[in-house]
């Protein structure tokens, strides 16, 4: 029996000449996301479909009742019933719903690039060093 993490298969779209940026699980699916608006769809991970959306650059994707997707905003995550989505220039923005969204004060103006949800707490990363945390 193979232990995770350990072998891993190429599984290479080559019909597709895109880079793809995030990837996520929810509701029995994985969804990946890249440049020019690429959108790839696959339950197991092997078979993949392509998608379509807007064309804009996607950076982020997370699940949380339902699948959202970010462009300028390079990291987002769902914990609490709270998406939260981090960016240039220090941006955090968050939503209950995913469509209504509200700038919060990060103290920082350091591009964020990556958010997590995790052990009760949301933490936030970005250029020189710049960790961010808020419960």
């Amino acid at each position: 029996m193979k232990e995770a993490g350990i072998t891993w298969t190429l599984r290479t779209l080559m019909r597709f000449n895109s880079f793809l940026d995030d990837v996520v699980y929810g509701n029995g699916l994985f969804v990946a996301v890249g440049c020019s608006g690429t959108i790839f769809t696959s339950p197991d991970g092997v078979d993949w479909t392509q998608r379509t959306s807007e064309g804009n650059d996607l950076f982020g994707v997370t699940y949380g009742d339902l699948f959202l997707a970010v462009d300028d905003l390079f990291g987002v995550t769902f914990g609490k019933g709270l998406f939260v989505a981090v960016g240039w220039d220090g941006t955090i923005l968050t939503s209950p719903d995913g469509v209504n969204w509200t700038r919060r004060t990060s103290g920082t103006s350091n591009d964020l690039s990556r958010v997590a949800y995790g052990n009760g707490a949301f933490v936030a990363v970005g250029r020189y060093g710049t960790i961010l945390t808020s419960p």
